[in-house]
């Protein structure tokens, strides 16, 4: 595919810069006498080839110089909004946004698969039955950019020539995207194909990219959730325990505005914030009645237990202070470091209002599990004892919006907590095929 737009009619000689200049002045001269001969009006001709000639040049050159000039800042434009895209086809609504910003009358489209193979409702039946629906098509089985104008006689509507591009995200064909002009637009040009070809293997790339983002997380998890379940199966009481946890200190952390890299360290910091008890001895784990001074003090050393295995994950840095702190008390009293009020990290305020909260709503061997309203007064009494009076309150706010009213309202949630980590890898991977 050629991009040059250098139009130059070579001559079989190229004449000296100092020939040129003496045969110019006598042409001058014999003008100026108002007689030029043969010679002269040759050279007139060649003066005039010569600057036609670098007139098309300077013009294609100016048309190239804009076409990289456009390429750039289109470029620039995705890499610079690309921190802020989080799905697939957000990715993609990049990419098409970003061409219609410069498109000058064009129209710029993205085609999923099921549109070109009629799969999807509602598809334009134009994508199917018509030239542009076999362009496209043309351009996913190739797997490059084409650009065609249509035959005469086809339904084209307004379309005088189309130039598509498929998107394929390793050998997984994503989507086309489409530039179509009307008879008033500029043709499309080398530079145009170029730019649409750099574009979509960019965005090819950057969808693999997520893919394996999305991979690497959801084996993480899978592994997370494996070793959590191996901890929390030591006693049948806490079964579970970890992943309510996470799902109920992950909705008062969005209820806080915490952003998103701060939800997904609190997410493996409320996950693994027990993991130091698979060290905890069964006989006292597992013990019905009541702990021995000795017997509780055993169990205290699993915050510094759960630390000291996700502290030897450097990815994990940041959730470790929910982990270590966790159980330590708003008025000082907790351990192990008896931090209180603000000099508690926020992670492990969070993460012990869900603790707790589970831990209350949860059967024991030594007592029955409350009903979240009487979990709710308990935590009212323990605030600024216990737990922080302010992230009680908008916790207590929470579960009365998300149930009152909703006699069905606790089951279901607590079902969605027991399933915390495949409901977020179902949410991650319908949002990144949207």
């Amino acid at each position: 595919m050629s991009t040059s737009y250098l139009r130059t009619t070579p001559t079989p000689r190229q004449d000296r810069p100092g020939d040129l200049c003496v045969r110019l002045e006598a042409l001058r001269a014999q003008l100026a006498e108002g007689k030029p001969d043969d010679v002269a009006q040759r050279l007139l001709s060649k003066v005039c080839e010569a600057v036609e000639r670098l007139h098309t040049e300077h013009t294609g050159m100016a048309e190239e110089l804009l076409g990289v000039y456009e390429q750039l800042g289109i470029i620039f434009e995705v890499t610079g909004r690309l921190s802020t895209v989080q799905t697939e086809s957000g990715v993609v609504d990049l990419f098409v946004d970003s061409l219609r910003r410069s498109a000058q009358g064009r129209d710029v489209l993205a085609v999923e698969p099921g549109a070109l193979s009629g799969e999807v409702a509602g598809s334009p039946q134009h994508y199917t039955n018509n030239w542009f629906g076999a362009l496209l098509r043309q351009a996913r089985d190739r797997r490059s950019v084409v650009v065609e104008a249509p035959p005469e006689g086809s339904a084209a509507g307004p379309v005088s020539e189309a130039l598509i591009g498929p998107v394929y995200a390793g050998d997984s064909f994503v989507c086309a995207i489409a530039l179509t002009r009307g008879p008033d637009a500029k043709p499309f040009r080398a530079s145009d194909m170029l730019l649409l070809e750099s574009l979509t293997r960019f965005c090819g790339d950057v969808i693999c990219t997520h893919r394996l983002v999305r991979e690497v997380r959801e084996m993480s998890i899978a592994m997370v959730r494996s070793l959590v379940n191996a901890v929390d199966q030591k006693d049948q009481y806490t079964s579970g325990h970890s992943l309510r946890v996470g799902y109920f200190a992950i909705l008062l952390g969005k209820a806080l505005g915490l952003d998103e890299a701060a939800l997904q360290m609190l997410q493996w910091s409320a996950l693994l914030h027990d993991v130091g008890k698979i060290g905890i001895r069964d006989d006292v784990l597992k013990k019905p009645g009541r702990l021995t001074g000795k017997e509780f003090d055993h169990v205290k050393e699993h915050p510094v237990r759960s630390y000291e295995v996700v502290q030897g994950v450097p990815q994990l840095a940041r959730a470790v202070d929910g982990v270590l702190h966790h159980h330590e008390h708003y008025d000082g009293s907790g351990y192990p470091a008896g931090l209180a009020g603000q000099d508690i990290p926020l992670q492990a305020r969070i993460i012990q209002i869900a603790d707790v909260f589970d831990a209350l709503t949860s059967n024991r061997a030594y007592r029955a599990a409350y009903d979240w309203r009487k979990a709710l007064e308990i935590m009212k009494r323990e605030a600024g004892r216990t737990v922080d009076p302010e992230m009680q309150e908008v916790f207590s706010r929470l579960m009365h919006n998300a149930l009152d009213g909703t006699p069905d309202g606790w089951k279901r949630m607590v079902e969605r907590a027991d399933r915390f980590t495949q409901v977020a890898e179902e949410e991650a991977s319908g949002s990144a095929g949207e």
